[in-house]
């Protein structure tokens, strides 16, 4: 056969993997019920030989399926609705690849794909318990089934456009040709998956024997961890990719749909702390399911948020309400049968504290419920605006005074917790140290109030709270190091970095260090950045934090897939030397006529000279937007601390798994071993 009759095929092809997919995740899901209910006989292990087998099948089969997507995209085939909606024969390779998860389609066969891929890690990583790892990989191959049904019957990104095929396609969406939709989709979908199967692991834990729940919560904390860290990458990337895309020069807008991601990952950080309670203290271990649980219906009511139209977006996948209320009614199903499952075992689960109210525990307890209360404080305030329209029929909008009146309080509060808990001992703290904190108190909210008179004249609370929280922060953590590294006699600094506690202790220092330098970076940025809205045009300047920026030229630029006109700007310092040039691109794109502002940056560690370029306003003068945004890529930077701390975390526990056998337990009051 000719390639070009092979790639007519291949679609279709594509179709039946999916297919033979979903039948596959059918069995594996049912496969535990059949044996329990004795349909069919068969010992222990050959159940988990059959398991073993079907989920590679069922992740064979949709590697391949994706992989067709992909060869179908870079060889142009339109014939593919998907295609000719997302790409184009100019569209550069890279960006072809990256469409196809770019889109709704290509981005549910993705998320299902990887989560093929995670139970099939899962099985292959886990032989100790493998009653509950095939309850997983059942739970698993539930919420499969459930979006491959929801893929073959709404959103097929195998459908012909037949027999009117398109010469040329549609083009991805200018906005999408960028280097943030090769990072920030796979990273968010991945936490996602994450999420899944701390949810499928929940299921599983719920549906077995109460003595080994400790054992099952061991099990899903580093799943819980990955997950963290993906969803703070994927909402990282998501943030530097719009203020570097979108030309309106802000790091974060409260939209519904960056919300939608937002509010996973502050429920994956509660239950992170939450798993290591119930690992470290035998405790909270129903919080930790239902919060698990939670954790992926969010999941769900964001993926509706987002592909159903209900919520205007930028980022919003089109609108399309047979998708939507298919989505809505998983999310329903979903939400009854784990809600209903979890209130008939959960009093089983549910033991009373063995500690007292002044211990590191209470302040773990105190930090996951303020986390929870600044999720459900944004699920409101994205939520609220359809709740009211649909109710009264007027619609109203809810902007950034609300969440940061909200949210930035509830930060605060946290830090606090966050700082402090370190300093506290498990179980109880005989000599707490109030001294210690109260004299932190004082000093730090002098410094406080002294810098925003200092900088301001005034006293702003959202500067005070925000320049309070780095400090305390930074402060207990210097402490806390300082306390493992002289307390102990043992504890020498090269053996400080070896021990899997001692690596996960430091992980902890760093994941905190990151939040205090994100905070940082916002607070910096959003107290003291500059910015100036004015007309330019060649010979005329503008001074700006210091710096004279002067419009040199037009230049007419004419890429691949656009034609721009660029603006020149040079850069000066107070005595009139030129330290850097910035290139601004008014684009318009050649396939669909879309005009896209890209932004020209001078990045440097402690600030960035932002210039877009807007509308023309004359023959030769443009709209122009001058702005010096100080520290903004902290913010940037605590997320990838954060990020490493997790994978720090992540090895230290693989580590501590093949070494448990010969390490001494750990003594409950060891000043270092906080938070491990």
């Amino acid at each position: 056969m000719s390639n070009k009759v092979v790639n007519t095929m291949m679609a279709e092809v594509g179709l039946i993997l999916i297919i033979i997919a979903t039948v596959i995740s059918i069995t594996i899901s049912l496969f535990p019920l059949a044996i329990k209910s004795k349909l069919i006989s068969v010992d222990e292990l050959t159940e988990n030989q059959y398991i073993d087998i079907l989920v590679k099948l069922a992740a064979m089969a949709l590697i391949l399926a994706i992989g067709i997507l992909g060869y179908l995209f870079i060889v142009d085939d339109f014939s593919v609705a998907y295609i000719a909606n997302s790409s184009n024969t100019q569209l550069a390779t890279v960006y072809k690849v990256a469409a196809v998860w770019g889109g709704h389609e290509g981005s549910m066969l993705f998320w299902i794909t990887a989560t093929a891929l995670w139970s099939l890690c899962i099985r292959h990583r886990g032989a100790k318990n493998s009653q509950f790892d095939n309850h997983v990989s059942a739970v698993l191959a539930a919420v499969m089934v459930g979006f491959l049904l929801f893929l073959l019957f709404t959103s097929n990104p195998f459908a012909r456009l037949l027999p009117e095929i398109p010469v040329e396609g549609r083009d991805l969406n200018p906005i999408l040709q960028d280097i943030g939709l090769i990072l920030h989709p796979p990273l968010l979908f991945l936490g996602y998956v994450g999420l899944t199967a701390c949810f499928a692991g929940a299921i599983a834990t719920l549906t077995g024997p109460k003595s080994l729940v400790q054992q099952h919560c061991k099990r899903i904390r580093p799943w819980a961890l990955l997950a963290w860290i993906f969803l703070t990458g994927g909402n990282a990337f998501g943030s530097w990719w719009a203020y570097n895309e979108l030309g309106w020069g802000g790091w974060w807008f409260w939209d519904p749909v960056e919300n939608a991601s937002f509010i996973p990952w502050l429920v994956s950080t509660a239950i992170l702390h939450s798993l290591i309670l119930s690992e470290k203290r035998h405790c909270f271990h129903a919080s930790s399911i239902l919060l698990c649980i939670v954790g992926f219906i969010l999941c769900l009511l964001g993926t509706f948020l987002v592909r159903s139209g209900v919520v205007q977006s930028v980022h919003a996948f089109a609108a399309d309400p047979t998708r939507g209320s298919s989505i809505l009614v998983l999310l329903v199903v979903t939400a009854i049968a784990s809600f209903t499952l979890f209130a008939a075992r959960a009093p089983q689960l549910i033991q009373p504290p063995k500690f007292k109210q002044v211990s590191k525990e209470s302040l773990l307890f105190l930090g996951n419920l303020l986390l929870v209360v600044a999720a459900l404080s944004v699920l409101l305030g994205t939520c609220y605006p359809l709740i009211y329209q649909v109710i009264t029929g007027h619609a109203i909008s809810v902007g950034a005074p609300y969440f940061n009146s909200l949210f930035i309080p509830i930060v605060w509060l946290m830090s606090l917790l966050m700082g402090a808990a370190p300093l506290l001992r498990w179980q109880a703290d005989e000599r707490p140290p109030y001294r210690l904190l109260l004299g932190l108190t004082l000093t730090i909210s002098l410094l406080g109030l002294l810098a925003c008179y200092l900088v301001k004249q005034s006293f702003d609370i959202w500067l005070f709270c925000g320049v309070y929280s780095v400090c305390w922060i930074v402060s207990c953590l210097v402490i806390t190091i300082g306390k493992a590294l002289t307390q102990s006699p043992s504890l020498s600094l090269s053996r400080l970095c070896n021990p899997p506690r001692r690596k996960r202790f430091y992980s902890m220092c760093i994941a905190h260090f990151g939040v205090a330098l994100s905070i940082l970076g916002a607070t910096v940025v959003s107290n003291f950045e500059q910015e100036e809205l004015l007309r330019m045009g060649p010979g005329q300047g503008k001074q700006l934090a210091g710096f004279t920026f002067v419009y040199e030229q037009t230049e007419h630029v004419d890429a691949r897939s656009f034609e721009a006109i660029q603006a020149n700007i040079s850069v000066r310092d107070s005595q009139d030397k030129v330290i850097s040039y910035i290139y601004p691109q008014r684009q318009t794109f050649k396939t669909n006529g879309m005009q896209l502002s890209a932004a020209g940056i001078k990045r440097s560690l402690f600030a960035d000279m932002y210039i877009s370029m807007g509308v023309p306003l004359s023959d030769t003068e443009y709209l122009i937007r001058l702005s010096y945004k100080p520290l903004v890529s902290w913010i940037w930077l605590g997320a990838l601390l954060m990020m490493l701390a997790g994978f720090m975390a992540i090895s230290a526990s693989r580590v501590r798994v093949s070494t448990t056998q010969s390490m001494p337990a750990p003594a409950l009051n060891t000043t270092a071993e906080v938070n491990q």
